[in-house]
């Protein structure tokens, strides 16, 4: 996949040879060629043999200067030249195009970089397949900035040469944060990008559909999947990685960096996060720096300031104010992802959640409710989310909590739909060992179903048998993508018909 085109200058970019003193002419359509491919995220650059202030001068002159980025304009051998921008870029030759109009050019860096593709640009076809190279590019985002913050990174490490690697990185105030499960499907199009993209740190060499990149995400009984994002004093590197682990296989499906995060230690730093729950899994003959990166400060992506940074910068579709929240524990994403309401959601995932247990202990008036809800009332079914009262759920104590949430309904003017667990589902999709029965979903789905008798302007119920096949839930507290769908489309006309209600309302 193409990543970097690199342009010789004289009779190739422009008409004329500026070494020599010449009035040179720019090709107009091959300056917007580098316009657009770095729009589309492949970047360009340059290896010249001319005199580099007067090259840059120029460039400047004509608007170009920023659209390249590791520009070589030197006498030296262009092999050489090329080599090291590779390195600096950190970027395989096969996905590097080098468009040069000198033969003997062409042929030494063929020779020297055998992978590298060529372009001679006196070839009557060259602009054509150009054109052509840039209507097969996917669209993408420009990478132009990224390739800066190296930049700068190179000349600050040049600056200091007697520091080793892990001490230069040590000055670098390098940062970094990996959302689980669920808290990934806001990134899955550019998570199935990185991947699709990434040849030389993609460990498991995979590839992968964006479609069925988010059911796996979704599947989080089958499937650990974390996200890796970086920044240091340099700038925000944004998405770098991305991992994710078959549960049942015990194995690595995906294990994959940006070229940009070479050497840096993230892949050290992400297999920390999986060997928390994996500590045997296998990674022998993937070849990466495994020193403990004590130079990477991990933060925690529930942190509302670093959640907030990321999302402003990978989802700046979404609502700074939502206006509804999907309170259903490690499922909640996956209702929202499928929502057209999506921007103006927020949910929960651990440790970000409503329980009601909350009602009981009154720590929900730290909770923030927006003026619609979506509750999930099996995850609350659950002994183990109840600590020490949890013999009390069937005495009394949930009715109390369930009366309480309708007070606060009330008092706050919030409309909320609860969402009811089926009572007949076969008999191994109940967690019997937390006491989430058939025979409790049938006693505390009767209590909500009241409180929306009691509360018609307040409480609506969704009740899940009537919507949910066996085969789509993994148990009575994770459901599959295709379940998931079928909530988000009932949450959706709930949402429209009560917003249309109270609009009819205030209108008379």
């Amino acid at each position: 996949m193409l990543k970097l085109i690199i342009w010789d200058l004289d009779d190739t970019l422009w008409a004329g040879t500026l070494a020599d003193g010449e009035a040179v002419a720019l090709h107009e359509h091959r300056a917007e060629l580098v316009r657009a491919f770095n729009a589309r995220g492949v970047v360009s650059s340059i290896c010249s043999k001319n005199d580099f202030p007067t090259a840059q001068a120029k460039l400047t002159e004509l608007g170009l200067w920023d659209e390249f980025v590791f520009p070589h304009i030197a006498f030296t051998p262009k092999p050489e030249a090329i080599r090291a921008t590779l390195a600096d870029m950190q970027l395989r030759a096969p996905d590097v195009l080098f468009v040069d109009d000198n033969p003997i050019n062409l042929r030494e860096v063929a020779h020297a970089i055998p992978d590298i593709q060529l372009l001679d640009i006196t070839d009557p076809h060259a602009d054509d397949h150009l054109a052509g190279l840039l209507a097969l590019t996917p669209p993408g985002k420009s990478r132009v900035e990224r390739y800066r913050m190296l930049e700068a990174r190179k000349a600050d490490r040049a600056a200091l040469p007697a520091l080793s690697n892990h001490d230069f990185l040590r000055t670098c105030g390098l940062r970094s944060t990996a959302p689980y499960l669920m808290d990934n499907l806001d990134f899955a199009e550019r998570i199935a990008d990185l991947i699709n993209r990434s040849n030389q740190l993609n460990y498991t060499g995979s590839r992968v559909e964006q479609a069925a990149l988010e059911a796996r995400i979704i599947d989080v009984k089958a499937y650990d999947s974390w996200s890796i994002f970086a920044w240091d004093a340099y700038g925000r590197h944004g998405l770098v990685g991305f991992i994710m682990v078959d549960r049942v296989a015990e194995k690595l499906v995906h294990f994959t960096f940006s070229c940009r995060i070479m050497h840096m230690g993230l892949e050290a730093y992400a297999l920390s996060k999986v060997r928390v729950k994996w500590p045997e899994i296998d990674t022998q003959g993937w070849v990466f720096d495994r020193t403990d990166p004590d130079w990477i400060a991990d933060a925690d992506f529930n942190d509302p300031e670093v959640r907030g940074a990321i999302l402003a910068e990978q989802a700046p579709q979404l609502m700074p104010e939502p206006a509804i929240r999907i309170m259903f524990d490690c499922q909640s994403g996956g209702i929202a992802h499928y929502s057209r309401f999506r921007p103006a959601i927020e949910f929960d995932h651990y440790p970000r959640l409503f329980a009601m247990a909350m009602m009981d202990d009154d720590s929900w008036h730290d909770q923030v409710f927006p003026p619609f809800l979506v509750y999930g009332a099996t995850v609350d079914y659950l002994d183990n989310r109840w600590g020490t009262r949890w013999p009390l759920v069937d005495l009394g104590l949930y009715q109390t909590c369930v009366v309480r949430t309708c007070i606060m309904l009330i008092e706050q003017q919030r409309r909320m739909l609860v969402v009811l667990p089926p009572e007949d589902a076969p008999a191994d999709k109940y967690r019997a060992g937390l006491n989430h029965t058939p025979e409790r979903c049938r006693r505390l789905n009767a209590i909500w179903r009241q409180a929306a008798r009691e509360n018609p302007d307040h409480v609506w119920v969704l009740d899940l048998a009537d919507l949910a096949g066996p085969d789509e839930m993994a148990d009575v507290t994770h459901f599959h993508a295709g379940l998931l769908r079928k909530i988000a489309g009932q949450v959706d006309c709930w949402i429209e018909a009560v917003a249309l209600g109270e609009g009819a309302r205030e209108a008379a």
